[in-house]
């Protein structure tokens, strides 16, 4: 019986110890920043957990291709070439790099908080957890240094906790915390006052309590069970008005509600890396008033289809296709502008500034004839070299026969510097450029513009235009039948707001990557790096690594890259953009 009784004490002893084992260590851990920081916090950036971080990066597309065993020489040349340069300064500095990359080991976040009657304060927090000894020889060396140019340390007692005040030239000061593992900095004892009063649990409220913090953050949360791994936000018009106060421009601040600009209420957003099916998420919020007024009521995003268009190529290496209205933000402007001016001062701005010097009368001539529709595509013209990847820009009109007036305004002011092409059965004017001389490694531009269907269709290359002339007149060249551009429409049709959204992108990682290894690969290229590898370190540094260490084939990096897209809509929280990669299976 006594051995039984024994074993059960031994075993209840056992469990009580790992139970307390779990608990203490969460009960001794240090609220998040957004905790300790007051409300009035203007702007914070904010990584959650560093070596999660960094783990997740290296689960991303590029963390993979870096450890590629075909790869990781080359990049362990480099590092080692940054070991090596690092290795001047050690001496000053007292660590070596990688003990220096290994100190943060948890929550890094600045934030920018608002002060009464003061300039705004920074406050910062980094956790080092048990790479804390090699901070404070970090830390030991800062104040050595701040000590040889004339600066000072002292200790004081704030909250019933030691806090380090260094203070520098022009008797600049800033308060040190360590606590928990961490090390909390704040530029004025008011700051640092308060983040000691949140973190006995003392503050009534914080940034976690901030409305607009909350309302943005919760847009760019993603997924309840994987929170991302970095975020930020900023409070724009509070800002202004705490940098403007006590000087000049603090007159300016009654123009703010005048304008509408009081309806910005915040910006933030946030980072994920491989998480679930994605290689990557972003999230973009703006928090706008509602209903809308003043400036911000010129957002006049709408939605729309977003199918590529007929011209789009299907090796399009991104394609973006925006919905406005056109008219309701040139009306809203106006009225503004006008009113704070004299009746008709836009249009008088407008006519005087562009109107006149292009022949064109924008508001009667071109706005009526704008559809809404504006789309723009990245194309690579081959052979590859630094400017390869061109531009085409396609503005959708009404009519197109309406717009033949206005080419022809152009063509009278501007002829002697037009001449007129054609390309199948799409006549189009190509601008005439002077010619550069001995630049073979260098595209020359040959900006053009057409019409193609019912858009007018811009680019600056010829061989650009040509190969959306030739895409519009076979359908299965385009990018709307592209198997890769249908998987990514459907994810953002499944996507919050992905039914309506003003704004759709696609985008390809790989032809990306691809036009940065060719022009990497290129014998001009290797030229470059040779002949000015002796002046520039830099320079010298990746020649030889590239020597030593020859880049794979391509199809090595590409199979671990998939395509990606985006989408912007405009709903009654105000303006939300997100983007994501997929990852390759």
């Amino acid at each position: 019986m006594i051995r039984s009784l024994s074993r059960r004490f031994l075993s209840c002893l056992i469990a009580a110890s790992m139970l307390l084992a779990t608990v203490l260590p969460a009960a001794a851990q240090r609220p998040v920043a957004p905790k300790l920081l007051p409300p009035e916090t203007l702007a914070i950036i904010r990584v959650a957990d560093t070596p999660k971080l960094i783990e997740r990066f290296r689960e991303t597309s590029i963390g993979k291709i870096g450890q590629d065993e075909n790869i990781k020489p080359l990049v362990s040349n480099l590092y080692g070439s940054l070991k090596q340069a690092w290795g001047q300064i050690e001496e000053q500095v007292g660590l070596p790099l990688d003990q220096v990359l290994g100190i943060p080991q948890g929550e890094i976040c600045v934030a920018l908080v608002g002060v009464p009657e003061q300039r705004p304060g920074v406050v910062a927090f980094l956790d080092a957890k048990d790479r804390m000894f090699q901070l404070k020889k970090l830390l030991a060396r800062g104040e050595t240094l701040l000590q040889d140019n004339g600066g000072s340390k002292v200790t004081e007692e704030i909250e019933r906790q030691d806090v380090a005040v260094y203070t520098g030239r022009g008797n600049q000061q800033f308060y040190l915390i360590e606590r928990d593992g961490t090390i909390a900095i704040a530029t004025t004892r008011e700051l640092a006052k308060s983040v000691l009063i949140a973190w006995n649990g003392g503050a009534e409220k914080s940034l976690a309590d901030n409305d607009k913090y909350n309302r943005v953050m919760s847009r760019c949360a993603g997924a309840v069970d994987d929170p991302p791994q970095v975020t930020w936000f900023v409070d724009p018009i509070d800002a202004v008005k705490a940098f403007a106060r006590g000087t000049a421009a603090a007159t300016g601040l009654a123009l703010i509600p005048v304008l509408g600009l009081d309806g910005l209420k915040g910006v933030g957003g946030s980072m994920t890396f491989s998480t679930g099916e994605f290689d990557d998420v972003t999230h973009l919020h703006v928090l706008l008033d509602n209903p809308r007024a003043g400036v911000i009521e010129t957002i006049a995003m709408k939605s729309g289809d977003s199918t590529p268009e007929t011209w789009v190529p299907s090796d399009a290496a991104s394609y973006t296709t925006l919905h406005w209205d056109v008219q309701q933000t040139f009306k809203v402007t106006a009225k503004l502008y006008n009113s704070l001016m004299y009746d008709g001062a836009l249009q008088d701005e407008i006519r005087r500034r562009a109107s006149d010097r292009i022949g064109i009368d924008i508001e009667k001539d071109l706005l009526p004839i704008l559809n809404g529709r504006v789309t723009m595509v990245q194309w690579v013209e081959r052979p590859v070299r630094v400017n390869s990847m061109t531009t085409i820009v396609g503005v959708k009109i009404t009519e197109p026969k309406a717009l033949d007036p206005i080419l022809d305004k152009v063509r009278s002011r501007y002829g002697e510097n037009l001449e007129r092409q054609r390309f199948g059965a799409v006549s189009y004017w190509s601008i005439k450029m002077p010619q550069r001389e001995g630049q073979t490694n260098v595209r020359q531009p040959s900006p053009c513009f057409g019409v193609i269907g019912d858009y007018v269709v811009f680019s600056d290359s010829t061989a650009a235009f040509r190969e959306a002339v030739l895409t519009a007149s076979d359908v299965s060249r385009g990018l709307a039948n592209s198997l890769d551009y249908k998987l990514i429409a459907s994810k953002i049709k499944r996507q919050p707001g992905g039914d309506a959204p003003g704004m759709v992108q696609f985008n390809r990682p790989e032809e990306s990557l691809r036009y940065l290894y060719d022009i990497a690969t290129a014998d001009a290229s290797k030229q470059f790096l040779a002949s000015r590898s002796e002046d520039n370190p830099l320079f010298g540094t990746l020649d030889k690594a590239l020597k030593d260490n020859p880049l794979p084939p391509f199809a090595v990096l590409a199979q671990y890259l998939a395509p990606g897209g985006g989408m912007m809509v405009n709903d009654e929280t105000g303006v939300h953009y997100s983007t994501f990669t997929l990852k390759r299976k």
